[in-house]
């Protein structure tokens, strides 16, 4: 097996790990991976329009009116009227969102320091580089699909 079949590999096993993972925290806190990405976006990004929140996640109006809902019904956000256009609706996290989202991303955190730590330093500073690519890397991809999709 070549370098890029046993990567392939090992990333479609963890993939289907890290699904498990978090399936197992989110079934906890009563949360969709959908709900849970928009708690964090809210706490990433900060308070947003409805609208915004749909294009981060890439899903219809509707959609981010039924997450919405769920979300604003179980305390884990709050629709507030927009102080200068009454036709928008801003998102903001409360603190139960925060808190959940802050929660499921320290043991998810926790799990991947243990693991980074078994390396040498020179080898973590790769891992941290490789991380830093990907990231950049999903940026450019997301980019390049919205310039496609206007």
């Amino acid at each position: 097996m070549n370098e890029q079949e046993e990567f392939s590999s090992y990333f479609r096993a963890i993939q289907i790990k890290f699904s498990r993972f978090y399936a197992r925290f989110l079934t906890q806190a009563d949360l969709t991976l959908q709900q849970y990405a928009l708690l964090n976006q809210l706490v990433t990004a900060g308070t947003m329009s409805m609208t915004d929140a749909g294009e981060k996640l890439m899903i219809t109006k509707p959609a981010v009116t039924n997450l919405v809902d769920r979300l604003e019904k179980g305390a884990f956000i709050k629709r507030i009227a927009h102080p200068e256009d009454r036709r928008i609706y801003l998102l903001e996290i409360q603190p139960k969102g925060r808190k959940v989202v802050r929660e499921i991303q320290s043991v998810i955190l926790k799990f991947l320091l243990k693991a980074l730590n078994k390396f040498e330093p020179a080898e973590r500073q790769v891992v941290v580089r490789f991380y830093a690519l990907l990231s950049n890397t999903i940026d450019e991809n997301l980019a390049q699909d919205k310039k496609e999709k206007k």
